[in-house]
């Protein structure tokens, strides 16, 4: 069912792949060297054993976050909703040194600097609180984007929210940047 499946979001979002039509040369690069570089990272290998029963979605996931977490290079990464430690072991191992901090609710921070967010529970307000004390240096992934209506409209909201400057649709998952200097834009990637 899953090759069905990614085989139709695929099918639909074939135009935007691998950074076609991506007028920034910073977007550009992120698409292309982050969110869909398909070289075999030097952890990959080594984190196989460890998660042999990995949905072939959340193993996806974990190796981009995987990626993001070695290319963004945080200190703290924030992880609401979790399902699975792989995520942040894979995040580990694209970071070394990174803290991980598994939150409750909007009251157990005070900084952001890479989070991932479920849409699970109080979301909504976590990722207000998130978004209040965001800067240049703040990254989010949310996922389930495409969950259902409501994670739907959620992700619309993102996009039009004027502190989220650029965005990035994966269909499982958004990326949210907040870098004040860049323009505001919203992009649809064929992850």
């Amino acid at each position: 069912m899953y090759k069905i499946r990614r085989l139709l979001v695929w099918l639909r979002r074939w135009k935007y792949s691998r950074g076609f039509g991506v007028q920034s040369p910073w977007a550009y690069r992120f698409i292309r060297y982050v969110v869909n570089e398909h070289y075999p990272y030097y952890a990959y290998n080594d984190l196989l054993p460890k998660y042999t029963n990995l949905p072939k979605r959340t193993l996806k996931l974990c190796r981009l976050y995987f990626r993001i977490a070695n290319y963004w290079q945080p200190a703290i990464c924030l992880d609401y909703g979790t399902t699975s430690d792989a995520y942040g072991t894979y995040m580990r191992k694209g970071r070394h040194a990174l803290d991980l901090a598994r939150i409750q609710s909007p009251t157990d921070f005070s900084k952001v600097e890479l989070m991932r967010l479920s849409l699970d529970g109080d979301y909504r307000n976590v990722f207000d609180k998130a978004v209040q004390v965001s800067d240049s240096r703040t990254l989010i992934v949310v996922e389930q984007i495409k969950r259902d209506k409501e994670a739907k409209r959620f992700w619309k909201s993102i996009e039009r929210d004027p502190r989220c400057v650029t965005t990035f649709d994966l269909y499982y998952c958004g990326i949210i940047f907040f870098d004040k200097k860049r323009y505001k834009e919203n992009y649809i990637v064929n992850f």
